[in-house]
């Protein structure tokens, strides 16, 4: 999900779709370095709360940022 734009309605399909299917999910919110410093914790709050219980990883190719966090997720 693009943590800048915020979840769109494709996103929010697929979400539901994927959980209807009972697939393990990880939510990465990419582009968090071009969120403004102050909307930083609400931006992932509303992500989180529409993932419910979904792991959310903030990530940003750009700034190398979430990568490692990522890794843990998906090789766990």
């Amino acid at each position: 999900m693009d943590a800048n734009v915020g979840p769109s309605k494709n996103d929010l399909e697929m979400l539901a779709l994927l959980k209807e299917y009972q697939k393990d999910i990880v939510i990465v919110a990419n582009k968090i370095d071009k969120i403004k410093r102050s909307e930083y914790d609400e931006r992932l709050q509303k992500i989180t709360a529409i993932a419910r219980g979904t792991p959310v990883v903030p990530y940003s190719s750009e700034k190398k940022t979430g990568v490692e966090e990522l890794r843990n997720q998906l090789l766990a």
